[in-house]
């Protein structure tokens, strides 16, 4: 048996086997008989048919998925689109349900003295979503909000940090390369084990199945080009940035599909309570 699926920005569908939901997944061009064959093939609570990821950003800026999305096709992978200024379903204060959840960048702040008044109630969500050992990703401000959520703390620099760098990882490897592009910086990671580091920040950081990186891991050359000129960015300070991804595009990729695999390639699927 064989079904193709996408996004389409359209309603969950979820097949039952037994007496619980097993796992939810958009479906494209499935015929009758395929459909209602589904539940025979999947043979209990916790069976996988697609994986599939929650998707929160803010509508109108650094909402590109990017080598993300990239990396969830080629992995067989769906995903919702929450947006933050939207009344999205949070089945009960929390998120809909999904085998994993990506929260990508903000131009607001969780920094100390500077956090958004929104915030707090994101950070309680994605506490009980943690909490439940699920996994989580978290990009830049993703990354900010999850060291907070864990006790850690993000501070205000004076200056952005603007760069292309391979960064060091546990174990003395390194991992990259990658745009850095923030204003705020994560300087504790709270109860999370600390995997990646600058002089001026923590870079990654783990705690269980969560994950948080700092460095825009979606980002090419074309998406940093368009979020530069979203957020109006001066030519001088971009032109460089974009020009090294673009001369380094495959080792980019690389290095992103290779984080994605190990952060993202077995996340753990729970059945909903029938």
């Amino acid at each position: 048996m064989a079904f193709s699926a996408r996004d389409d920005g359209g309603a969950d569908h979820r097949f039952e086997a037994g007496n619980g939901w097993v796992q939810r997944c958009r479906l494209l061009d499935v015929d009758a008989a395929t459909a209602a064959c589904i539940s025979g093939v999947v043979e209990g609570p916790g069976g996988l048919l697609v994986p599939h990821a929650n998707v929160l950003a803010h509508r109108d800026i650094a909402n590109e998925l990017g080598l993300i999305g990239e990396w969830m096709d080629a992995r067989g992978w769906t995903h919702r689109r929450l947006w933050r200024e939207d009344d999205v379903d949070t089945s009960g204060d929390g998120f809909p349900e999904a085998d994993a959840l990506i929260v990508l960048g903000s131009l607001d702040s969780v920094a100390t003295g500077h956090c958004a008044v929104w915030a707090p109630d994101e950070m309680d969500r994605i506490r009980r979503w943690i909490g439940e050992d699920r996994a989580y990703l978290g990009v830049c401000f993703g990354a900010q909000i999850l060291a907070t959520t864990l006790g850690g703390e993000v501070q205000r620099r004076s200056t952005f940090y603007r760069a292309v760098d391979t960064v060091p990882w546990t174990g003395g490897s390194s991992r990259g390369p990658w745009v850095l592009w923030h204003e705020d910086a994560i300087t504790s990671s709270g109860s999370a084990e600390v995997v990646s580091e600058l002089p001026h920040a923590v870079i990654a950081l783990r705690s269980g199945n969560a994950w948080g990186v700092q460095a825009h891991i979606e980002l090419d050359a074309p998406a940093l080009e368009r979020l530069a000129q979203a957020v109006d960015a001066p030519e001088e300070t971009s032109r460089p940035l974009i020009d090294l991804l673009r001369e380094n595009a495959e080792q980019v990729t690389a290095a992103t599909f290779q984080f994605l695999d190990l952060a993202l390639s077995s996340p753990p699927t729970q059945a909903p309570p029938s």
